[in-house]
């Protein structure tokens, strides 16, 4: 009998498979969509010029353990710290009101992780009962990070995530270096698991749309979103812990526009990421001329963002042209291209949304979540990091960590 099913060629669904390659343990690898990656694809065609739809940086560089895979492949990165700037009232800040701004956004995120080291928990809102000047520009911040609000998030999750250094953008697109470290694992595409039976005596057994797989185990790697909405059946069903730290574990909303230019409209701007000062609940960040291209990607985050994207790719690329029309002068729209990439996360039948964001009281989800089933059922994906959660390496190091997993349950020990 086949060892194990890992269903989902994402940043863990891989690792679990290339982990298991490397023990000799046979395996299935299905993936529902018609390509690899999961939230972490790249599109290089559309605008002449690398665009990822999800993950893009290499967070925590020095500790990360994708880093290495950058030198190995000749992939590029920026290193070093992002130009930041913030835009108020149609104008970049500078100067004293600068540094003001993200004092004042450094403090509340220092405020959060203050507590990271109690017991005590409750909604990231409860921390400010006191707003100061700039506090609608840190809460939309926030959203930026999280995909949720304040209110809706749990102030020691957010906590305890870990972050260690800058950001560094792969700028030949993090979706495509993790094509290219995948190259050689074997990929059922269009392949989705519907029902996993796994309640008799010899082992699982996986449902897809082209027969049925029997395996002594499965890894599970897989959004809590699709998890939730339950796109895969279980027999039985999963117990009501399980259940129940799903359902704490919503994903959030972060979802992309990238528009081109025929030129370079943005004046004297090398690259940089601008965030808007919108109000407290209209989070949108630009990443514009990265890597010298003439394009700028927009990210837009929270429930206002999944309320812009049901409306569509033209809708949601007007919404980014007109707010850069207001900080740089209409000549941006002289210049766009009709070619837009959109993704949006949050109506993906297959994602339904960006990254788990434990709700407030329930930051003890992650752990419960990534615990196995019986031997037979494993768990892995960003949402089980206890602090890489939301990250590409965190998914990495949950598949490798299942794959060991299922193979010492296998191995009886």
């Amino acid at each position: 009998m086949l060892d194990i099913v890992i269903i989902g060629a994402g940043a863990a669904g891989l690792a679990a498979a290339r982990r298991l390659v490397d023990k000799g343990a046979s395996f299935r690898l299905l993936e529902a969509k018609p390509h690899i990656g999961g939230r972490v694809v790249t599109d290089s065609a559309t605008l002449g010029a690398p665009v990822d739809l999800g993950g893009h940086w290499l967070h925590s560089p020095a500790l990360n353990p994708l880093t290495p895979l950058v030198d190995r492949y000749l992939f590029h990165v920026k290193q070093g710290p992002e130009d930041f700037r913030v835009a108020r009232n149609r104008a970049i800040l500078s100067g004293p009101e600068h540094d003001e701004c993200f004092a004042y956004v450094d403090d509340c995120f220092a405020k959060i992780a203050a507590i990271g080291d109690g017991e005590h928990d409750c909604p990231a809102s409860a921390l400010f009962p006191v707003r100061g000047k700039w506090h609608d520009f840190f809460e939309a911040n926030f959203i930026a990070k999280q995909g949720v609000t304040l209110a809706q998030s749990s102030a020691l999750d957010f906590a305890r995530y870990v972050w260690e250094g800058d950001d560094w953008p792969i700028l030949d697109g993090f979706g495509a270096l993790i094509v290219r470290h995948a190259q050689g694992i074997p990929v059922e595409l269009e392949t989705p698991a519907t029902h996993i039976a796994w309640g008799g005596r010899n082992g699982v057994a996986v449902e897809t749309p082209r027969g049925t797989i029997e395996a002594r185990a499965v890894i599970i790697a897989v959004s809590t979103g699709v998890l939730a909405n339950e796109v895969i059946r279980f027999s039985p069903s999963l117990p009501d812990r399980k259940q129940q730290a799903i359902a704490d574990l919503p994903l959030g909303s972060c979802n992309k526009v990238a528009l081109g230019f025929t030129r370079n409209p943005f004046g004297d701007v090398d690259s940089m990421m601008l965030m808007p000062d919108l109000g407290a609940t209209e989070s949108v960040e630009f990443v514009v001329r990265e890597g010298g291209h003439n394009i700028v990607t927009a990210m837009l985050n929270g429930p206002f963002a999944k309320e812009l994207a049901a409306q569509g790719a033209r809708p949601t690329a007007d919404y980014a042209l007109t707010q850069l029309a207001a900080i740089f002068g209409n000549d941006v729209k002289a210049c766009v291209t009709d070619r837009i990439v959109f993704a949006d996360w949050d109506h993906d039948p297959w994602i339904r949304g960006c990254y788990a964001a434990a709700k407030p009281g329930r930051y003890a989800a992650r752990a419960e979540l990534g615990l196995p089933i019986e031997h037979r059922l494993f768990f892995a994906g960003e949402a089980v990091h206890h602090c890489y959660m939301g990250d590409v390496h965190g998914a990495h190091l949950t598949g490798e960590a299942a794959a060991e997993a299922a193979l010492a349950a296998l191995r009886g020990e």
